[in-house]
C-alpha cells in the first residue's frame, strides 16, 4: 500500500520573510509601535502555505494592511532591477529544491511512527472552542467555478404575526427562480454568500437592510435606527443598501413623511449608504433578484479569500482577486451585544438620547472616547455653568457644525444627575 505523501514548502515567501524579519528587527530597536503588526505578518506570513507574488496578494494576510503591502511592492521593485532573473524564480526554485530534499531523504530513510505523547484530557467545552478557533484561522480559496452563490434571509423576513404577508418572500423569490437559504443573520436582513463543495462560505461585500416606512418610523422613535446603522458601518461588509418599502399609501406611519425622508437622506449623505425604494414586497424581491444575478455575473471569473476583518481592502470590482469574510466570522462579530468595545457602548449611550445623532455621537467619543474621560473632563471645570457648556463647541459631520448649548446641557444631565 502507498503511502501518501504530503509535501509544504518551508519558506514558500523567503524572500518576504527576509525583508519583514528586518523590519520588525529595526522596529523592535527603536521600540517603535510597529513592531506588534510587523510580529503579527511575519506569523500569518510563515504560516501561508503558498507563494505570493506581490505586496498586495499579502493583503489577504492577517496584518499585511495597505502601508506594509507598498512597502514590499517597492522593495520588490529594486529587487528586481537587481535580478536578471524573473522576480518569483527564487521562490519556484526553493519550492523545487523543498521537494527534491523531501524525496531524497523519504528514499534514504525509514519511516518509523514516534509513539503518541499521552495528552491531558481537555473538556468537550474546550474541544469545541479549540475547533472553532481553528475554523477561524483556516484559509479558505476559492477558485473560478468551485462555488456558487447563495442569497440569505434572515429567519424575522419569513415569520411572525403577519405570517401571510412574511411568507410572500419565499413564494417570490421561488418564482423568480433565486438561489436563497433562510437563516438567522444577526447584521442586515438579507445578504450573499459564496459557498464551495466543502460547504465553506464567504460574504460578497453586500449587505440589505429592509425597512418599512412604517417600521422605519419605529426604529426612529426607539432608537433603534441609529444603533441599526452604526452596527452595519461596522461589520465590515463595504456595501451597505437601506432598501425602503411603502406601507400601503404611506399613511399612519408614527411620524411626519418629512422627517422620514430626511433620515433616508441622512442614510445617504452621512452614513454612505445605497438608498433603494420599492413600492412592495413584491417589488423588493425583484430588486433583490436582480442584485443576485449582477453578483453571480460579477464574481463568477474571481478567485475568492478568506481575510481577516482588520485586513480587508477597499472593494474592487475589476480586481481579479477578492478578501472576503468568513460568513461564521460576521455572524459571530455582529451578534448584538458581542464583544463590544467601552467606546461602542458609549456610542450606543448617547443615541438613546433624543435628538442626538450618530454623527453627533461619533464627534462626542471621538473627543471623550469613554464616559470616564467625559466625567473627569466635567470635575476639572470650574463651575457647573462651564461643565454644563463643556460640549458646545464640538464640531459635528461634513459640515463641522457645533454640537450646541442645548445637546451639551442634555448630555451633562443625563450623567450627573442623581436619580
Amino acid at each position: 500500500m502507498e503511502e501518501r505523501l504530503e509535501i509544504t514548502l518551508k519558506q514558500p515567501n523567503p524572500l518576504f520573510e527576509k525583508w519583514l524579519e528586518k523590519w520588525l528587527e529595526d522596529a523592535e530597536r527603536r521600540n517603535a509601535k510597529s513592531q506588534y503588526k510587523l510580529r503579527d505578518a511575519l506569523q500569518a506570513l510563515r504560516s501561508y502555505p503558498l507563494p505570493l507574488a506581490s505586496g498586495r496578494e499579502c493583503a489577504i494576510l492577517r496584518g499585511f494592511g495597505s502601508t506594509l503591502c507598498n512597502l514590499i511592492d517597492e522593495e520588490l521593485r529594486l529587487y528586481r532591477e537587481k535580478q536578471e532573473n524573473p522576480p518569483l524564480q527564487p521562490t519556484m526554485q526553493t519550492f523545487e529544491s523543498d521537494v527534491k530534499q523531501l524525496l531524497e531523504s523519504v528514499k534514504k530513510s525509514k519511516c518509523r511512527k514516534s509513539p503518541k505523547k499521552p495528552q491531558s484530557k481537555i473538556t468537550k467545552k474546550e474541544q469545541k472552542a479549540i475547533a472553532e478557533e481553528e475554523e477561524r484561522q483556516r484559509q479558505v480559496i476559492m477558485s473560478p467555478g468551485s462555488f456558487r452563490i447563495i442569497l440569505l434571509v434572515d429567519t424575522q423576513e419569513t415569520s411572525g404575526k403577519n405570517k401571510r404577508t412574511l411568507d410572500q418572500t419565499r413564494s417570490y423569490l421561488e418564482s423568480f427562480e433565486v438561489s436563497y437559504e433562510v437563516r438567522r443573520l444577526t447584521i442586515g436582513d438579507f445578504l450573499w454568500v459564496a459557498r464551495d463543495k466543502e460547504g465553506s462560505e464567504l460574504v460578497l461585500p453586500f449587505i440589505v437592510e429592509r425597512k418599512r416606512f412604517d417600521d422605519l418610523a419605529s426604529s426612529i422613535r426607539d432608537g433603534r435606527f441609529h444603533e441599526q446603522k452604526h452596527r452595519l458601518r461596522q461589520c465590515g461588509i463595504q456595501n451597505v443598501i437601506y432598501l425602503v418599502e411603502d406601507y400601503g399609501d404611506n399613511e399612519h406611519l408614527g411620524l411626519p413623511m418629512e422627517n422620514l425622508q430626511q433620515a433616508i437622506m441622512n442614510t445617504q449623505i452621512h452614513s454612505g449608504f445605497m438608498i433603494a425604494h420599492t413600492q412592495n414586497n413584491f417589488r423588493s424581491m425583484k430588486y433583490l433578484q436582480g442584485i443576485t444575478k449582477t453578483l453571480i455575473r460579477s464574481f463568477k471569473d474571481k478567485v475568492l479569500l478568506s481575510t481577516a476583518k482588520e485586513d480587508l481592502q477597499p472593494y474592487d470590482s475589476s480586481a481579479g482577486m477578492l478578501g472576503l469574510l468568513k460568513f461564521r466570522a460576521l455572524y459571530e462579530d455582529s451578534a448584538r451585544g458581542a464583544q463590544l468595545t467601552v467606546r461602542e457602548i458609549f456610542v450606543q449611550q448617547l443615541l438613546q438620547l433624543h435628538s442626538l445623532s450618530l454623527e453627533k455621537a461619533l464627534a462626542i467619543v471621538e473627543e471623550y472616547p469613554t464616559p470616564r474621560l467625559l466625567f473627569d473632563a466635567y470635575e476639572k471645570c470650574t463651575s457647573e455653568k462651564e461643565a454644563r457648556s463643556l460640549l458646545t463647541k464640538i464640531k459635528c459631520g461634513p459640515l463641522e457644525r457645533p454640537l450646541g448649548d442645548k445637546l451639551s446641557q442634555t448630555i451633562y444631565d443625563f450623567y450627573k444627575t442623581e436619580f
